[in-house]
């Protein structure tokens, strides 16, 4: 019971730290949420048709 809640507090931390390393890639690239978005959409609409 208690590896299992390690394992879960081990996993959190590493969602935690993944975001905080992507913020500050897209802050040092200056990359925006919108402008992700946006490619996102361009890139699907593209493929789709």
């Amino acid at each position: 019971m208690i590896n299992k809640m390690k394992n879960k507090e081990k996993g959190f931390l590493q969602i935690i730290i993944f975001i905080i390393i992507a913020l500050l890639i897209m802050k040092f690239l200056g990359v925006t949420v919108s402008g992700v978005w946006n490619w996102f959409v361009s890139f699907f609409s593209g493929v789709f048709q």
